[in-house]
């Protein structure tokens, strides 16, 4: 370890030395390189770092008591590559055959939770998988690492191996139900391509939150907002199930009195009407504007009647005003258009009603959700699906809003790794006398922290260095 600090404050040393004469001398003044050359030596001296920490581990490994009573070696020096958030780390290890027939392996990636024949370290792994929640596979696999060339298909093989992430996944019980009087559910889909041409799937999406707060002085947002997402093909009860599930875990539902439920009218979005507690339908008001406007679209001056009759709930004047629409049209498609918004908005209507009427009913943003959760990485622009990497990449947006992080991601990889059952216990392996360390005390490596003015820089180096 002395020799790698040592190493890294000459090359450091030398290279700022540089960066400071093109600054001063040549007028070349540029931080963004300077910090460049020090992110480029921070990397280096990290997989130095991580090399030795591991050949060190599996040196105490090699030499420990506990192992020659169960594995005897069958080769030395066996190289390895591990990809990491600093680079790439090459490493050499002892491969061992067990004693009791149990096989081969290499101890000390065992110990450390790295598998066979794994080349990126779950860290950068799950940096990758965060990526890719927010750009496509290729420029989430050129983020993810400085100086590391991946390929898309890396990007796609890791989020392959997370597999399909639960909607509550990072739920915590609460120890008490909040009581709530009014609950809101909201309710839109997405069309999303599929690598075969001309075909679409649907990724749904349900939101629960208990109404609107500030967050600033000219913003609202939801509050306690629960999203959930998926393409729930086979059966859309699925998604209402875990939807009425977080709610009984979290909610005395006994204490609410009305849920609202928000959509455009679609049977699997009423479908929740028989599963939440005390609901009331609301039409979304985005797609009733988008079905007025298909109805008044060739007759402009018939739009501000009908909505007159919607907002006033009158609905002998909405018919009237329909009556009258299709007397004045002409062309069969126009007709079936009409026809068509008159059966959306009348098929509706409780909701329209519910709207204008009940003062608790909030305008649903369900819309801007689809827009900004799924349409933003899924469908905005032109990019094909397999049916899995819909399912998955739905489920891992909503993960996202739902607060996920790369650590998240860091503990369900963690999770879905198979644990190797090793017969040496990795504290026996490295049991040590009191006065020996794995790392025995720092001596002196850098001479010049002799001397000079005891800076804050100076002192963070020495700290390094004795």
């Amino acid at each position: 370890m002395d020799t790698i600090i040592q190493h890294f404050y000459e090359k450091i040393t030398s290279e700022l030395e540089k960066e400071v004469e093109n600054i001063f001398m040549q007028g070349n003044g540029d931080i963004t390189q300077v910090i460049n050359t020090v992110k480029d030596n921070l990397d280096e001296l990290g997989c130095n770092i991580i090399k030795e920490f591991l050949e060190k581990c599996d040196y105490e490994i090699k030499h420990s008591k506990e192992r020659k009573k169960q594995w005897v070696v069958q080769q030395k020096d066996m190289k390895k590559t591990l990809i990491t958030t600093f680079g790439e780390v090459k490493y050499s290890r002892v491969y061992y055959k067990s004693k009791a027939d149990k096989g081969f392996t290499y101890l000390v990636d065992d110990i450390l939770g790295i598998e066979r024949y794994q080349r990126i370290d779950n860290g950068l792994a799950s940096k990758i998988v965060e990526l890719a929640s927010e750009h496509s596979y290729q420029k989430s696999a050129d983020l993810a690492v400085n100086g590391i060339k991946l390929s898309r298909e890396t990007v796609k093989n890791k989020i392959r191996e997370l597999g399909e992430i639960n909607n509550r996944e990072l739920e915590d019980k609460p120890e008490e139900k909040r009581k709530v009087k009014r609950l809101y559910v909201e309710a839109d889909e997405d069309h999303i391509s599929l690598q075969n041409d001309g075909e679409k799937t649907i990724s749904r999406l349900i939101y629960v939150h208990e109404g609107l707060e500030k967050e600033n002085k000219t913003r609202n947002k939801l509050k306690n907002v629960k999203y959930f997402s998926g393409l729930y093909q086979n059966s859309v009860e699925d998604l209402w199930l875990e939807v009425i599930d977080y709610i009984d875990d979290h909610y005395d539902v006994d204490a609410i009195e009305t849920t609202y439920l928000a959509g455009d009218g679609a049977g699997w979005i009423k479908e929740g009407l028989h599963w939440l507690p005390r609901p009331k339908y609301v039409l979304d008001r985005y797609h009733l504007n988008k079905y007025v406007m298909k109805a008044t679209g060739h007759l402009p001056k018939m739009r501000h009647k009908l909505w007159e009759g919607l907002n006033e709930c009158d609905l002998e004047r909405v018919e009237k005003v329909f009556k009258e629409i299709i007397n004045k049209t002409e062309i069969e498609t126009k007709l079936k258009a009409v026809k068509d918004s008159r059966r959306y908005i009348l098929s509706n209507w409780s909701g329209v009603v519910r709207y204008r009427q009940d003062p608790y009913a909030l305008g649903c943003s369900a819309e801007g959700h689809i827009s900004h959760i799924l349409s933003h990485r899924m469908s905005s622009r032109p990019l094909g699906w397999s049916t899995l990497g819909a399912e998955q990449m739905s489920r891992l947006r909503s993960f996202k809003f739902n607060g996920g992080k790369a650590a998240d991601i860091y503990n369900l990889i963690k999770q879905r790794k198979k644990e190797k059952k090793i017969e040496i216990k990795a504290d026996k392996i490295f049991k040590r006398s009191k006065n020996k360390n794995l790392y025995p005390e720092a001596k002196e490596i850098i001479p010049a922290l002799r001397k000079g003015k005891a800076t804050g820089t100076y002192r963070a180096v020495k700290a390094y260095a004795f």
